[in-house]
């Protein structure tokens, strides 16, 4: 593992670290979001739905309360099976679902495109949810 792999990870704790009342499952769903708008621009939502349907079949073994949703699916409706998997798991179980979720789709990014592009991304995309949701605290 080199410095951009371990800066690819420290910025995906900092996006799960974000503080944030309400509801829990919809908190695991801010960095998903996130990077959804700023890689749907370059590998369109069908990509996206791809590497995200490729994670879950790689991690469907360790954790088989995930459904391994069809790469054909919209962004909603992805966000949306992975908020109802995420609500119906146990609080800590969750956590640790999502962040694995999170780092696979990550280095499957990474594997695709390179590892600078990938944290470039990852960083731009947490900084701007960090934007949004300071914005929201302020409101």
């Amino acid at each position: 593992m080199d410095n951009k792999d371990d800066k690819r990870r420290q910025l995906i704790h900092a996006m799960l670290a974000q503080p944030g009342g309400g509801d829990p499952a919809e908190r695991h769903l801010l960095p998903w979001r996130s990077l959804a708008v700023h890689l749907s621009p370059l590998i369109g939502e069908s990509g996206f739905g791809a590497l995200y349907g490729r994670t879950g079949r790689l991690l469907a073994q360790q954790y088989g309360w995930l459904t391994v949703s069809p790469s054909s699916q919209t962004l909603d409706a992805l966000f949306r099976t992975l908020k109802e998997d995420l609500a119906r798991a146990e609080p800590a179980q969750a956590a640790l679902a999502n962040e694995a979720l999170l780092t696979t789709f990550t280095r499957l990014l990474s594997d695709l495109i390179g590892t600078a592009l990938t944290t470039r991304l990852i960083d731009s995309a947490w900084h701007s949810a960090q934007a949004q949701n300071n914005a929201g605290e302020q409101k």
